[in-house]
């Protein structure tokens, strides 16, 4: 039935998507091993581009793979060499290099498409293959397969999928490409339901409403509402939900929505153990870039001595005021990789983790102080902080293993530490407020971006703007030591107050 409505499905909309995979070639690899041809595979072609279907190439090689189709993944093994595939995606990992193809994989009916050409240099490069050539078959056979997300229908709103996560859900709602999801807006209103607008949606009610909800999930239930001129989703929760997050993909075209679950102990669990495995007794300082990475320049100034400076200065408060351990990821002027970072945060199981850092500009009037949390930038001059802090990955020897930071990559990375999210926002909102009272210059408050350095910290986590090295005002500021002694001993008064918070919380009841 469902290859039958597929092709009904192509009947009406072949001359719209004009994406048909159309077989009759077939490609031959030459191993490099034994110099003999491997059998045959079938070769497609979507818009002129050529593609072979991952099932087919296994069968060739005679391997098997192990296959995640809720998340779309694949992994199997070609000549002992791992590979992990993923559908709608340009990057292939090869044992733990990764390769960035041309164009990305395909996915329909639980098969990963790969582009042949891609692909085959991929081969060629990790030694296992010395070539192909293509058999023209004597008879094309035309085969109904659709490219995917391509779909021209009454709908622009398609279906919806809901993921369980350990530490949230994440709503994945399908939309056609022409759909503009710049302008969703999504809420939650008393704890209760989670609303989502979208203007000019054409929602396709029947699908929607019969969403596959999983046991146990933060959704209860789905309701689809046409209104005139706009379309709403509403979805009832169940339990306490922090807050949602909105991104759009493009391929295949999404609209992500992500609910975050609030950080909760258990107070069944408080005996004495429990509650000295989350007092606050370390705290892991992180003084930004080092080495030969000097981070911005301006004015005389390098970036990476003021946070080195500033850092040691809120060392010294810590230790010498309180029984607080203080662990640094660096004490001197050297480099540190990024993941390095919060590896020796978690392994020194630190508490709080705060990274200082000094801002830059192309705009010389912008200047102040700010404080940032790990979410995906939703204006243009936050992304443009994250971009200039996260471009010292380009100084490390090994970047593959930061892989492509997408909005998506992103907003799961998050998931992953909203246990911490609400105490980080609490410790940020601490911090800009003891920056107004002890500096001088503009609060330009909390904001979110994607900071590399704040990713996988097991625990709150900020990263602080001292001011901006571009603007001559900050930057007299900057080279004061009076001024970064105030930093220091604001940042040290909002971790203070962030502690007392934190173990009351921790107090039995």
């Amino acid at each position: 039935m469902r290859i039958q409505r597929s092709i009904l499905l192509l009947f009406f909309l072949v001359i719209l998507t004009g994406s048909l995979l159309a077989r009759g070639t077939e490609v031959i690899f030459t191993r490099v091993s034994d110099k003999q041809y491997l059998p045959p595979i079938p070769v497609y072609a979507v818009n002129n581009i050529l593609y072979i279907s991952s099932t087919d190439l296994q069968k060739s090689y005679k391997v098997t793979a192990f296959k995640n189709p809720a998340v779309r993944k694949e992994v199997f093994r070609l000549d002992r060499l791992k590979f992990k595939i993923a559908a709608y995606n340009r990057y292939i990992m090869v044992e733990d290099k990764t390769f960035q193809m041309t164009r990305p994989t395909l996915y329909l009916n639980q098969q990963i498409y790969l582009p042949l050409d891609s692909f085959a240099d991929i081969l060629r490069h990790v030694g296992l293959i010395s070539g192909y050539h293509l058999l023209e078959g004597p008879e094309a056979v035309e085969t109904p397969i659709l490219e995917e997300p391509v779909i021209s229908s009454p709908f622009n709103i398609i279906s919806a999928a809901i993921d369980e996560r350990e530490n949230g859900t994440v709503i994945r709602i399908r939309t056609t490409r022409h759909y503009d999801a710049r302008l969703v807006k999504a809420w939650v209103n008393r704890g209760e339901w989670l609303y989502v607008t979208l203007p000019a949606g054409r929602l396709n009610k029947t699908a929607l409403e019969k969403t596959q909800i999983p046991n146990n999930s933060t959704i209860r239930s789905v309701i689809a509402d046409q209104l005139e001129g706009t379309a709403q989703l509403s979805f009832r929760l169940r339990g306490t939900v922090e807050g949602v997050d909105v991104i759009h993909r493009e391929t295949p075209p999404e609209i992500l929505l992500t609910i975050r679950k609030p950080y909760v102990i258990d107070q069944s669990h408080f005996l004495a153990q429990e509650r000295q495995k989350w007092t606050l007794d370390k705290i892991v300082l992180d003084a930004g870039h080092g080495g030969h990475d000097p981070g911005a320049r301006g004015y005389n100034l390098r970036e990476k001595d003021i946070t080195l400076d500033v850092v040691k200065r809120l060392g010294r408060l810590i230790e010498d005021r309180t029984d607080i351990e203080v662990v640094y990821t660096r004490r001197t002027d050297t480099f540190v990789p990024l993941w390095e970072r919060t590896k020796m945060a978690n392994e020194s199981g630190g508490k709080v983790f705060v990274s200082v850092h000094v801002n830059a500009s192309k705009n010389k009037k912008a200047s102040g102080f700010e404080t940032y949390l790990l979410r995906p930038g939703k204006t243009e001059a936050a992304i443009e902080v994250a971009e200039l802090e996260n471009s010292v990955i380009k100084l490390e020897e090994n970047t593959e293993r930061y892989g492509d930071l997408s909005n998506e990559q992103l907003i799961l990375a998050t998931m992953a530490q909203s246990s911490f999210m609400k105490e980080s926002e609490v410790l940020a909102d601490l911090i800009q407020r003891e920056f107004d009272r002890s500096l001088t210059g503009s609060n330009r408050g909390v904001k979110q971006a994607g900071f590399i350095v704040l990713i996988g910290a097991s625990m709150p986590n900020v990263l602080v703007e001292l001011g901006f090295i571009s603007n001559g005002r900050d930057a007299a500021l900057l080279k004061k030591k009076s001024y970064r002694q105030n930093a220091a001993e604001a940042i040290f008064d909002a971790l203070m107050k962030f502690k007392t918070r934190h173990e009351k919380l921790l107090a039995p009841p």
